[in-house]
């Protein structure tokens, strides 16, 4: 069973930060893990445009960072006083220091709230997908507001076999395993209600059907959907029982997972089987289709990170490495 024994929250030291530093104490004491609160001082644009000067610059950086380490630990200690942490401060562009504190000091958790998106029509902003993007390991997006435990967890899993000969490796099946291994380790500490979701489709149907240049018979196309279906169900009970052998029977008794599995496009269909079952937290892969490490957040997923309204558990490939950071 996944554990968690290094987690990073990054906050603002205001009211939009509460549900954050609520879940990672949550997960904390779960786990029995260790917390370093972070908040970010962007200076990549404002300080390199008002001081010329590097040294007045460098100057007024390190002194604005003392003025937002300060108003963190005053914010720390009012809402949370009986919390120990260690705050740390990033300057620079806030993902890319997040992800560099990430890989220097190991960290296997970060937890932070949205973006403020209330002007546009989805949740996550582009700071988040940065991170969605960059941190290689699981990453926590919460909803503003929800510090109250999950109760209806999504673990979505990609059971098509389209691109498994450029998978040599099996990313996709590690990626899958991962998914449900988290899923399980926040629907137990919850006590939640776990689902299992993916979405099928029969590669190259609509050809088949319509194709102009298309002679398939309308039997042969129905039995070559039937028969992409049957494999893709074949393969969610396979992921289910390898789950179920990890996790041990007594545990997935207690969990009795619920799967889904429906047909059509992955960026609409997730979004619909989350509002569907009032899930509150999707656990996703955040990797392309080919199942190659480097295709990192592909179309599909970014797609349905755009139309979510829930808390979101990125996790990445085993292998992955951020791009190219100067540490």
């Amino acid at each position: 069973m996944k554990r968690f024994n290094n987690i990073l929250c990054v906050v603002e030291p205001d009211i939009s930060s509460e549900a954050a530093l609520d879940q990672a104490i949550r997960i904390a004491n779960d786990h029995q893990a260790s917390i370093t609160i972070a908040s970010t001082l962007n200076t990549a644009s404002l300080f390199h445009r008002i001081f010329k000067n590097q040294k007045e610059r460098n100057e007024n950086i390190s002194e604005s960072a003392k003025i937002k380490r300060n108003a963190t630990e005053k914010w720390v200690k009012q809402y949370k006083p009986e919390l120990t942490a260690d705050v740390e401060i990033f300057t620079g562009i806030g993902f890319i220091e997040i992800v560099k504190s990430v890989v220097k000091n190991q960290y296997d958790l970060v937890v932070k709230c949205a973006d403020d998106m209330d002007w546009l029509d989805r949740l996550f902003g582009s700071e988040d997908m940065h991170l969605m993007r960059g941190c290689p390991c699981p990453l926590l997006i919460l909803k503003p507001g929800h510090s109250e435990v999950f109760k209806n967890v999504l673990a979505t899993v990609d059971v098509n076999d389209d691109f498994t000969e450029l998978d040599e490796n099996r990313v996709q099946d590690g990626l899958n395993e991962k998914v449900l291994e988290y899923s399980a380790v926040f629907s137990l500490a919850e006590l939640t209600e776990l689902h299992i979701g993916s979405v099928w489709e029969a590669y190259g149907e609509d050809f088949l059907r319509y194709g102009a240049f298309s002679h398939v018979s309308e039997e042969k196309a129905d039995l070559y959907e039937e028969q992409a279906q049957r494999a893709c169900s074949d393969r969610l009970k396979f992921l289910v029982a390898e789950m179920s052998k990890q996790l041990g029977k007594d545990t997935i008794n207690f969990l009795h997972p619920k799967t889904h599995l429906v047909k059509g496009l992955p960026a609409k269909e997730i979004p619909l089987m989350a509002k569907q079952h009032g899930v509150d937290l999707i656990v996703m892969g955040t990797v392309a289709r080919t199942g190659i490490p480097g295709f990192i957040i592909g179309n599909t997923a970014e797609y349905i990170l755009e139309q979510v309204q829930c808390s979101v558990l990125a996790i990445k490939p085993d292998g992955f490495k951020p791009p190219a950071i100067k540490m």
